[in-house]
């Protein structure tokens, strides 16, 4: 795949992404005008979001993360039957096993409540885990969905999963204003169901189209495929993924002992999660999988350069959007989210969660580039447990600051671990692969880029006492992230090669 091609791969998946995460936007909004900040508005979080949790921690999150490279290796090595046959071997043995996991938890669905809202109270839990049961028939489906993701990825394939959450969003938002009411959140399950069994369909026929299981069928339940190094590389990223995806997951569970607590970190987390799924989409469905296969083919010096290229992109524009975004939290969320039965206070509740909340996402895209890194190059420990360390920390920092800061304390604590875990995943490549995530980096250079942006998160507070109309705090403080965007391409342009000579995919 050529340079060009990547560059238009990755702008057909940003439009795609953009499109999902606008709309995953407008359910969120569609939430909070029908239910607002509420336990019914809680219990609708968590029908949403079970299956793909479940699916991220328990099946799918890994599957491309080691289906793409073992797809491209075979595919090279042995032929491309084999590598289809992976592809269907894996459909099957992951609707087996994910159906055997769903009933297992329909018969717990108390104690999976339990765990995902442990501030409820005993009718609360009750209630929801009468849901939770009805969305639990999802997960199967939203499993062997990522093998025919992973499958169009390693074809280089990726729009049709890139439009998966467009296609996702656009039916729970028909059910939300259609139907759904405090007393009727029974209908968003089932709608779950529908989604994610479209999104299914779509993949299935893209896969045909393309030929990914062509061939595949052959010796189909000998699982010679599936061989015990391949599943162990898989449990460890399984594992590892997993811990990531339970940051939010466990912050959430600790922000559940306030009333609406889950509403208020979800909304605030659903603004940070924009940029940051927008690019983890691109790292995975189109970066990862070239990135695979140039390890793969043993070009080093191509690896590194598409490596550091990304990484600067990503530092140019998660920087001026956290400087920008703290500046202008309140006007943005009452702009987006006041109506209906959103109040004054909520709007202002969530602003100062969002504000604390940015400051995460520069971390979270950079982890998410640094874990495809380990992945690319087959390596699947080192992820889980720099992964599993921050998870005990995480938890430690929670109970901490929730003691002393209450819900604001646990989003620090969420964005404190977020900087951890990055850091711990950049030095460990570097010690254990000699693998920088930006060539030619030095101390002086990460110092100039964290002095820019604490001035800049500094001077948008400075501006938030001053400024009081609500349009000007959104002009000044896109002017400050243009500023600081600026700042950051001087620093990449005049210290780090690959931006000095190109800035292109």
């Amino acid at each position: 795949m050529s340079g060009r091609s990547v560059s238009l791969s990755a702008m057909f998946v940003a439009v795609a992404m953009i499109l999902g995460r606008l709309t995953g936007l407008f359910r969120v909004l569609g939430l909070a005008t029908v239910l607002g900040v509420s336990h019914a508005n809680d219990l609708a979080i968590l029908v949403i979001s079970v299956p793909d949790l479940l699916n991220a921690m328990l099946i799918g999150g890994a599957m491309a993360a080691v289906l793409v490279p073992e797809m491209h290796r075979r595919a090279q090595n042995v032929s491309e039957q084999q590598a289809n046959q992976l592809i269907v071997q894996t459909f099957f043995a992951v609707a087996a096993i994910s159906s055997g996991l769903a009933l297992v938890l329909i018969m717990w669905s108390t104690w999976l409540t339990q765990v995902l809202a442990s501030g409820f109270t005993a009718s609360q839990i009750s209630q929801a885990s009468s849901l939770i049961v009805i969305v639990l028939l999802a997960f199967p489906i939203s499993a062997v969905t990522a093998v025919t993701s992973a499958a169009l990825q390693g074809h280089h394939k990726p729009m049709i999963p890139a439009y998966g959450n467009l296609f996702f969003n656009v039916i729970l938002i028909a059910a939300i204003f259609l139907w759904v009411t405090p007393d009727h959140i029974a209908i968003l399950a089932w709608a779950v169901v529908a989604a994610v069994s479209f999104r299914l369909i779509t993949q299935l026929i893209s896969c045909f189209v393309i030929g990914a299981f062509q061939g595949g069928f052959q010796c189909l339940f000998r699982f010679d495929a599936l061989n015990r190094g391949l599943m162990l590389k898989y449990l460890q990223a399984l594992t590892a993924i997993g811990l990531v995806v339970a940051f939010p997951v466990v912050s959430r569970s600790f922000a559940s002992a306030y009333e609406g607590g889950i509403s208020l970190f979800e909304y605030a987390q659903k603004l940070v999660e924009l940029p940051r799924g927008l690019f983890g989409a691109i790292l995975s469905m189109v970066i990862f999988p070239k990135l695979s296969r140039i390890f793969s083919e043993g070009n080093a010096v191509d690896g590194s350069k598409l490596i550091s290229q990304v990484a600067g992109f990503i530092i140019l524009i998660t920087i001026p959007v956290t400087v920008a975004v703290y500046g202008c939290a309140e006007p943005v969320v009452s702009l987006l989210f006041e109506r209906g039965m959103f109040s004054g206070q909520d709007v202002a509740n969530t602003a100062h969660l969002l504000q604390i909340g940015i400051m995460s996402m520069p971390a979270l895209i950079l982890a998410i580039l640094t874990m495809n890194i380990f992945y690319s190059k087959h390596e699947t420990m080192i992820p889980f447990k720099v992964s599993l360390l921050s998870l005990g920390g995480l938890m430690l920092l929670s109970v901490v600051l929730r003691a002393s800061m209450g819900i604001s304390g646990v989003m620090l604590a969420f964005v404190i671990t977020s900087w951890l875990h990055f850091l711990g995943l950049t030095f460990s490549l570097h010690l254990k692969l000699n693998v920088s995530v930006i060539e030619g980096v030095h101390f002086k250079h990460c110092a100039a880029l964290i002095m820019l942006t604490l001035s800049g998160l500094l001077f948008s507070a400075m501006m938030i006492k001053i400024v009081a109309e609500p349009v000007l705090l959104i002009v000044y403080s896109g002017m400050l992230g243009l500023f600081c965007f600026g700042a950051v391409l001087m620093i990449l342009k005049n210290h780090l090669p690959r931006f000095n000579r190109k800035l292109s995919l």
